[in-house]
């Protein structure tokens, strides 16, 4: 179960699919990620857009496997993860309706409760947002062809709690982000995330990006 706590740890602390790259990147580094970032950017409309996501985990030895779905339009957004443990099924899901931000995670065993944390505000981070941005957090960045996609690598972190290494993968045909990793250290413990984007729909429901406690009858409400 200690081991299963750190892969929950690895997942709400890496910025899943958001990387932030230096400026001072190799010219043809830096023309991929202009052409992705605009490509990417494209699907960022007033309709909105959904993801559709495998995640794969690992820590230490002890391995897992899930999906993601995100939700967004303008700041609103809804993610909602599943992740397949050993024993049984985790969710957790994270939305923000322009006026609270809500967190909800199914028990991880027996003795542990359902929860969902509400807390009011107008103003909310998506940690798990589409953002090629270049700020300067990486020292190094290489590339390499593989197949049918640009595989970037950006390494030695300026910053102590970014992950030390993260990678991408982007379409070379449609210039789409479609696969993002990171490789974290916690303690005596390694970790590697593998985000791989299956699906990308414009146009996103008014429904998703709403707090519907019917969802949430089990769980232990707190509020802030």
């Amino acid at each position: 179960m200690k081991q299963m706590r750190m892969i929950l740890f690895l997942l709400v602390s890496a910025t899943m699919v958001t990387i932030n790259v230096h400026a001072q990147f190799p010219e043809k580094v830096k023309e991929v990620l202009k052409k992705c970032d605009e490509k990417m950017g494209s699907y960022k409309t007033s309709a909105g857009v959904v993801f559709d996501m495998n995640l794969k985990l690992k820590v230490s030895v002890v391995k897992v496997s899930g999906t993601m779905k995100m939700y967004a339009k303008d700041k609103k957004y809804f993610n909602v993860l599943t992740m397949q443990l050993p024993e049984h099924e985790f969710k957790m899901e994270m939305g923000f309706d322009g006026m609270q931000k809500w967190l909800y995670k199914s028990s991880m065993d027996e003795d542990e409760k359902e929860s969902l944390v509400i807390t009011k505000t107008q103003s909310a981070k998506n940690d798990y947002a589409m953002n090629l941005g270049y700020e300067k957090d990486y020292n190094k960045a290489k590339m390499k062809e593989e197949g049918h996609y640009y595989e970037i690598t950006f390494s030695e972190p300026k910053n102590k709690d970014l992950p030390k290494k993260s990678s991408i993968k982007i379409a070379k045909d449609t210039y789409l982000l479609r696969e993002y990793s990171v490789d974290m250290d916690m303690g005596p413990f390694s970790g590697r995330m593998i985000l791989t984007i299956t699906k990308i729909t414009k146009g996103c429901s008014d429904h998703w990006l709403k707090l519907d406690m019917n969802r949430y009858k089990n769980a232990v409400v707190v509020r802030h």
